[in-house]
């Protein structure tokens, strides 16, 4: 995962911490302005979904059609996908999570699969827009000619929702845009991902908090639309200058501009939708391990740039959305040119291993950029004990980007709990290139 949310996100610096103080550090300050912040509101959407489960059921008993949903340990499922949503940039260095070689051109099959050179793992093309290249979703050969076709739904005209028939909903629905509030098309997505999986969410085992936090609908939901916003409690500057600090340090790495960005643990998008509208990048790859996190980008992505977002060409950026695991990074060695992290780090369960993998990935001259929490004083033992939160100090992370093969650190920290870090992958030696 995944984009982060933490105990000190919930609940803001202590009262007696007062209004964020902005001091840079190392590179200097570089004090913003409070971003102005529209009332999130977010949640008069949650009794929403009550009535969109009760009209769902309504509507299936009608004998409109709905596609069969996999359960979750049948991810490899693979919908009936569109031909534009099939394709796949074979140009990006992509390969395989388990022997790591490259995937190739000739790697894509027409089903939306993605074969691994090897010939004996298969990694499916989910609805939603993304490549699932976990290594829990690979399908064996064997397992793929042995796997019974899904049922194909007979196509039926869909009444509207419960929603679409309230009255005044297109009244609602532009109030709604207008005050940057969930529109009744977002509330009812919500409502049928929560739908899906009823025994994960409410009558299934208690999960760890961290990262399988953000693989719940209603999280991923929330994310952008109300919980990120309160991060600026903490000393984060906001989206947009949060965007403008990293990409004057993403700059820094060498032949990035036109070139691939791997936006890690992207959570919604946030910052891979602002990086694929710079036009600074050949492709950027929106990357997190959570699926309902990656169609929200999806979802985002298509109202902001539009239902062709992952295809490239001149003058546009492609954004390919993309399920990996941190820790083991679907890419070739040394085949980025620079790496964001925004606000993760402390939800990653192995942050060591997955800072490894950065390293791996990013090239001679590459930079990785990421941001997190390092609360200080009193609020520093919130990242301590059992907390499921890894925070960090300065030095802590200046030693972990160092035994990870990173260098030549550089930090901004803005009270009370910011922290943004620039590192670079040393370049080659004369010795190492010959």
């Amino acid at each position: 995962m995944d984009a982060a949310a933490t105990q000190l996100a919930f609940t803001g610096p202590a009262p007696n911490v007062g209004a964020p103080a902005l001091r840079g550090h190392v590179t200097g300050s570089a004090a913003a302005g409070p971003e102005r912040q529209r009332d999130s509101g977010w949640l008069v959407a949650g009794g929403l979904v009550g009535m969109l489960a009760v009209s769902t059921r309504n509507h299936n008993r009608r004998g409109a059609s709905t596609r069969a949903t996999a359960a979750p340990t049948q991810a490899i499922d693979v919908e009936d996908l569109s031909k534009d949503e099939a394709e796949v940039e074979t140009k990006l260095p992509f390969a395989c999570p388990v022997c790591q070689r490259p995937m190739d051109a000739g790697s894509v099959e027409a089903a939306g699969a993605v074969e691994c050179p090897c010939g004996e793992l298969r990694f499916p093309r989910v609805s939603g827009g993304f490549l699932d290249l976990t290594i829990a979703s690979a399908k064996t050969a064997e397992e793929v000619l042995n796997a019974k076709a899904p049922p194909q739904a007979v196509e039926k005209e869909e009444e509207p929702s419960l929603l679409k028939r309230l009255p005044f909903v297109e009244q609602t629905d532009a109030i709604a845009g207008a005050l940057g509030l969930p529109q009744s098309e977002e509330v009812e997505k919500l409502g049928r991902e929560l739908l899906k999986e009823p025994q994960r969410l409410l009558g299934g085992p208690l999960q760890p908090v961290g990262t399988s936090t953000f693989q719940s609908p209603l999280v991923s939901f929330a994310y952008e639309r109300g919980w990120r916003r309160s991060f600026a409690s903490s000393g984060f500057p906001g989206p947009d200058e949060e965007f403008r600090l990293a990409q004057d340090f993403l700059r820094e790495g060498t032949g990035l501009l036109g070139d691939t960005l791997l936006d890690a643990s992207c959570g919604s998008g946030l910052f891979s939708r602002r990086f694929a509208a710079s036009g600074d990048y050949s492709t950027v790859v929106a990357l997190d391990f959570s699926e309902s996190m990656l169609r929200q980008v999806d979802d985002f992505a298509r109202k902001e740039i539009g239902p062709d977002y992952a295809q490239g060409g001149e003058g546009k950026t492609a954004l390919q959305l993309v399920r990996a695991d941190i820790a083991r990074l679907p890419f070739e060695s040394g085949s980025l040119g620079g790496v964001h992290a925004g606000a993760a780090i402390h939800c990653w369960p192995n942050p060591e291993l997955a800072v490894a993998e950065v390293s791996r990935v990013l090239r001679p001259g590459g930079v990785f950029v990421l941001t997190t929490f390092m609360p200080r004083g009193p609020l520093r033992a919130m990242g301590t004990n059992r907390n499921p939160y890894k925070f960090w100090t300065e030095e802590e992370l200046r030693s972990l980007t160092s035994r990870c093969g990173l260098s030549d650190f550089k930090a901004i920290i803005k009270d009370p709990a910011f922290i943004m870090v620039r590192v670079k992958k040393p370049a080659a030696s004369p010795a190492e290139s010959a």
